[in-house]
This record gives structure tokens, sequence and C-alpha cells, in this order.
């Protein structure tokens, strides 16, 4: 009798969510639970995401043998505080557009009643004044508030109008955003299975797939260090899920791979020519198919590795990089990002600066980063010190172990630049085919106002002739560049500037070209 009662009824079992693996398409949700079992029965896991891939879901009991899963639908008795705050703020907006509405309407009666008398008004005040029943100042004065009043109700109609479609845009809104978070929240699901086994307690796990329902992205603060040459680098994570299930004290693992469906590579197949004004042949070949949608790993529970203390574990997967958060974390559906610090690092650098006066005449600080770690840094925003001085925010590369990148972290005010034309002549040439030749003389400074010597790489730029007819000619250049790139009409300078001292570029160019025309991109 008992065992047919359970089979009837079932087992509700209660679970939480004890793991989670975001991956940058899906999460896999990883809930554990304990069973008591007398023989055979039915165990029903309720209160789970509506969203949820049916076909993902994975049952694991070990030491019970487990009979087919069904997926099916429930549904919440009760609003969540999500939900139920939603629908306040959308009452809320519904009230305010209302009391808009009604004042809106006694602003329309007032301004049809004022148009009403300042109609009628001509008629009556040539009667009256032929009678004598009222003097000019009067009706002079109930004209003048007539149209005060009318001003005053255009003015504020106008106004009205503008409050009404930003409520109206601010409830759309708010009504979108409950339609969603009902559908997220509020439709669940259960898995209703059968086990079979020895008396006993059991350990069991269910994980699941729910498709972009969070989503991860790198993100950096970077430290510049020159006295030491080094950067200090901050490794986080900004992790953001709307599931439908709060995370409370969880492990969390993220994952750089995109699971996908289609896991074969695709095939050739013959490629066919025919003229375009013939019906192309009927061709038969297989469809190499690109799936849209992602799917769950086949067995979500290999890819749980063992946490590694409350220092960050990092696993390759052969395809992809898993990271092991340290410790466990709490984070609510629909919750703003929660920065997750994955690892803190200190990568040699090469810094130096590096100025373009022709564009801006500012010394920028850049570092050459060289990633001495074994660890993948991907691509992310970042934010930039130099000590304790914020200067900004970048983006960087992915950066795998023994490559480099080159850093920018902001201007340096202590180094001073200044690009000045000092002179420019023009002249005409030739007897038959006459040309004009503009001599430009440029005088570049830099000077370094730091308690230390820098290294410096300073670009300066000649113009370049797309054309036969225009010819640039450098004609002085104090002192020869390190280096030139003739295609992009740089000279390009590196050097070491002491504390307090300047370094001077003279530079002096032609630019000849035919009488009478003109030079587009010549300043």
């Amino acid at each position: 009798m008992n065992l047919i009662l359970t089979l009837m009824f079932g087992i509700t079992v209660s679970s939480k969510v004890d793991t989670v693996i975001v991956y940058s398409n899906q999460v896999v949700v990883v809930r554990t639970a304990s069973v008591t079992v007398n023989g055979s029965a039915a165990l029903t896991i309720p209160n789970l995401p509506g969203a949820l891939d049916n076909n993902s879901v994975r049952v694991r009991a070990p030491g019970l043998r487990i009979g087919a899963v069904q997926v099916k639908p429930g549904y919440l008795a009760e609003p969540t505080p999500e939900v139920r705050k939603l629908e306040n703020l959308v009452k809320a907006l519904e009230d305010s557009l209302k009391l808009l509405e009604d004042e809106g309407n006694i602003l329309k009666a007032k301004e049809d009643f004022l148009n009403s008398i300042k109609l009628g008004a001509p008629e009556i005040i040539a009667r009256e004044l032929q009678q004598g029943k009222v003097a000019p100042e009067s009706w002079r004065g109930a004209l003048n508030f007539v149209a005060d009043e009318l001003t005053k109700v255009k003015i504020r109609a106008l106004t009205l109008s503008r409050q009404q479609d930003e409520t109206r845009k601010r409830l759309d809104a708010a009504r979108q955003e409950l339609a969603d978070t009902r559908a997220l929240v509020e439709n669940r699901k259960q898995l209703q299975f059968v086990v079979e086994g020895e008396p006993g307690s059991y350990p069991l796990t269910v994980s699941y797939s729910l498709p972009r329902a969070a989503n991860w992205q790198p993100y950096y603060e970077l430290r510049a260090k020159p006295g030491t040459d080094q950067v200090d680098i901050n490794y986080f994570a900004q992790l953001n899920q709307r599931t439908g299930e709060d995370w409370e004290d969880v492990k969390i693992i993220l994952s750089t791979a995109t699971p996908s469906r289609e896991l074969q590579p695709p095939q050739p197949y013959p490629w066919y020519l025919w003229l375009i004004e013939q019906t192309p042949p009927r061709v038969a070949r297989a469809e190499a198919g690109y799936a849209s949608e992602a799917a769950v790993p086949e067995d979500a529970f290999k890819a749980l590795p063992a946490p590694g203390g409350e220092e960050i574990s990092t696993v390759e997967t052969g395809v992809s990089i898993q990271y092991v958060v340290p410790g466990r974390v709490s984070l609510k559906s629909g919750e703003q990002a929660k920065k997750l610090p994955l690892k803190q690092i200190t990568l040699p650098a090469r810094f130096e600066y590096y100025t373009l006066p022709r564009a801006q005449e500012k010394a920028f600080l850049t570092a050459q980063l060289a990633n001495t770690s074994d660890f993948i840094l991907l691509s992310g925003e970042a934010s930039t010190y130099v000590g304790d001085e914020y200067t900004g925010t970048t983006t960087i590369a992915t950066l795998a172990p023994q490559e480099s990148l080159e850093i920018g972290f902001g201007i340096d005010d202590r180094i001073k630049v200044k690009r000045e034309l000092v002179k420019t002549f023009k002249t005409r040439t030739g007897f038959l085919n006459k040309t004009e030749r503009l001599q430009f003389v440029y005088r570049t400074t830099v000077e370094n106002f730091n308690p230390k010597p820098i290294n410096i790489k300073i670009v300066e730029q000649v113009p370049v002739s797309q054309q036969r007819e225009i010819k640039v000619t450098i004609t002085r250049q104090e002192p020869k560049p390190t280096e030139g790139n003739e295609a992009q009409g740089t000279l390009t300078y590196i050097t070491e500037i002491p504390s307090g001292k300047g370094f001077e570029i003279n530079l002096e160019y032609n630019v000849e070209y035919p009488a009478g025309k003109r030079v587009n991109g010549l300043y």
C-alpha cells in the first residue's frame, strides 16, 4: 500500500544550485540533492526555470536505477519579489499617465472656454460700449487677461504633452520588462522520474542548460610601475545572469567555449558554374548546415574540475579554457553584473613614451608587456593606472603565454611637446611648364620635466604624393632620424632625454606642383 501511494503521489525532492558553468552562449546549472527511498519511488524536482532546454537535462544518482526523465510545466502560485516590484512600477506609471491625461482634458476644456470668450468678445464689446455700460479700459484689461490665460494654457499643454510621451515610453518599457520577467521567472518546469534501488539515502545530481541566460566578460585593472619595469594586472570576470533562479553560495566555472550542435567540419562539394540566363541544374548534395542553437555538452558532470583551493584553477579542455572562480559566489537573477576576482599577476614591461606631434602635441606612456606567466589573458576592457593615479580605459587583445602586447597608459603632462611652423615660402619655377614650390620649415621640441630620464619615440611626418605631378623633397632633417618609412612619410626618432633637458628636431621640405593648381591636404 505504501509503495502504491509513493508511486501515485511521488516524493518531492528539494534541491539547490551547487555549480554553474557559464559559457558565451548559455549556462549549465548543476543541482544537488539527497533522497531517501525504500525500493521504488516516483521523484519530482519542482520549481526549475521555464527556459531550460528539455533535451539538456541529465540526472545522476549513483546506486539507483533511473527511469525515463519527463520535463513537465509547473507554475508558481505567488509572484516573485522581482515580478511584484515590476507590477508596482507599471501600476505607478499607469496612475501617473492617467493624472497627466486628466490634466490635459481639463486644460482642453479651459482652452475651449477662453477661445469662446475671445470669439464672442468683439460683438459684446461693441454693444456695451455703445450703451456706455463699461469703460474701454475695463474691456482692455479683460482681453489681456484672456490672452495671458490662453498663453499659460498652451505652454502648460506643451509641457504636459512631453511628459505624457515620456511616461508612455517608460510605461511601455516597464510592461515589456514585466512580460519578459514573468516569462522567465513564473513559467516554471519540473522533472519527474522513477528510481529503483535498495532502501537508503542517495545523493542526486541534476544538470540542465539555459540558453543565453548568463554571460561573462573579462575585465582588467592594469597598474604601471615604471620604476621597477613591471605592470601589476588584476584579472576580473564581470558576470551577470537572468536564469530565473538565484545563485546562493555556488561554485562558478567560466568557460571560453561556445557549445554547438554542429561539431563536424564542413566537407567540400562540387562548385558548379552555369550561365545566368539558363536554369541551374538540380544538384543533389548534403547540406553542411550550421546550427543556430547551442547544445549543452553531452555530460555536464565531466566539465566539473575539482576546485583548487582559493587560488583560481585554470583547466585546459583541449579546445577551450575553464576558470574555476575561488570560493563560492552568490548572485541573484537580474542583479547588476558582479565583478569576480580571478587572478593577480605581475609581468615585466619595457616602458617608453610616444608622441606624434603633427596629430597631437602630447606624450603617451606605453608599455611593451610580456606575458611570462602560464595564464591566458582574454581580450577585454581595462582600467589603467600609473602608480595609484587613474589614467583612463583601454581594450587589450588576447595575450597567450610568451606573447607580447603594447598597452597605452595615458598622457604624461610632465613632458612638453611643441611643433611649430617656423616659416613657409612660395616660389615659381620653370619656363614652359610653370610649377609652384612651397617650402615648409618646422621645429619640434620635446622637453622632459620628469625627475628621471625618459626613453621616447618621436614620429615626424611629411606629406606623401599620390600623383607624379606633385613632388615632395626633404631638404633638411636634423638630427638624422633613427628610421623612416617613405610610404607613410614618417621619420622616427628614438632617443633618451635626461631630466630637465630637451630634444629638438628641425625639418624642412619642399612641395612642387603645377602652377595654378590647388593641392588637397597640403596643410
